[in-house]
């Protein structure tokens, strides 16, 4: 890539008691030219000594605090807040367990998408393909990611408009912020990149995948693949998202939870399903009262 110019450019970073992470990410970032300056890292309430060991390693970049953890929309909704107030035009949301390529920021920077994203492998396996951009599958009805758990291969080369994202890398215009607004805070955790993503499409903004831009995603470390919480979360977000405004009809939400629980019941997998059953119920409840009765 060319000499690309930065200076409308604000990559903000969310950490959570994950120091260690977040310091490979900042360093990847400093690795491929990003000026400090250009960084803004956002710590979610973190109980542990995450705030020293990441200022003691990079002294000049800013770090803001946060009371309590706000979840991922809380932290980046602050962050992307700061940004804008900044005088952002552009602004890199980046997972704190990413690392990514020296040119992944120029080629997204370069992009005409008013939201773009990047090739994303898995960290463990760096030719394994995590997300290739997201789009609607129609039965089971849901959203996923493209490519996911494949071999990079020529199929995942070439740039195409999306219908969803995710948010672990995702570049983002200052007006998609004005338009459409951040993250839904009522998601907290999960689901809430492709409820943002579905809102930005309705307001008739573009989404594109840019695959010469490489990012690697370690995944889940915050609250673990398998633990209750996501699950807990996986179901109550997955009413939220399907349900809230009456934006897909009930039977595909009903479609959506009968495939779930049949998947996981022929892998076994029983010990999930309670706590993502417990947060269909509240999601229920969510739709039908709304947040502030649950």
């Amino acid at each position: 890539m060319s000499i690309v110019e930065f200076s409308g450019l604000k990559v903000v970073i969310v950490n959570w008691s994950r120091p260690l992470d977040t310091i490979e990410c900042i360093l990847s970032l400093l690795n491929a030219g990003i000026p400090v300056d250009r960084i803004l890292v956002i710590d979610n309430g973190s109980p542990d000594d995450s705030l020293d060991q990441i200022k003691n390693k990079f002294i000049d970049i800013e770090i803001q605090t946060m009371v309590e953890n706000r979840g991922f929309t809380g932290g980046y909704n602050y962050g992307i807040e700061l940004a804008l107030k900044s005088g952002a035009s552009k602004i890199f949301l980046l997972n704190n367990d990413t690392i990514l390529d020296k040119d992944t920021i120029p080629f997204l920077l370069a992009s005409n998408w008013d939201v773009s994203v990047p090739k994303i492998y898995f960290y463990d396996n760096p030719k394994l393909i995590w997300a290739a951009g997201a789009r609607w599958r129609h039965f089971p009805p849901m959203v996923i990611m493209r490519g996911y758990q494949q071999p990079d291969s020529p199929r995942y080369d070439k740039p195409i408009p999306l219908e969803y994202a995710t948010a672990c890398a995702i570049m983002i215009r200052r007006e998609v912020f004005e338009s459409v607004g951040g993250f839904d805070g009522d998601f907290e955790n999960y689901q809430e990149d492709y409820d943002f993503t579905y809102r930005v499409r309705a307001a008739g903004f573009n989404i594109g995948y840019i695959p010469k831009a490489r990012v690697w995603h370690k995944g889940s470390v915050s609250l673990g693949t398998q633990s209750p919480q996501k699950w807990w979360y996986l179901g109550r977000n997955s009413v939220i998202f399907y349900r809230k405004d009456e934006r897909f009809p009930f039977w595909v939400l009903a479609s959506f939870l009968a495939w779930i629980t049949i998947r996981e019941s022929l892998k076994l997998n029983f010990g999930h399903l309670p706590e993502f059953w417990r947060g269909v119920q509240v999601g229920i409840k969510w739709v039908e009262y709304g947040s502030s009765r649950m």
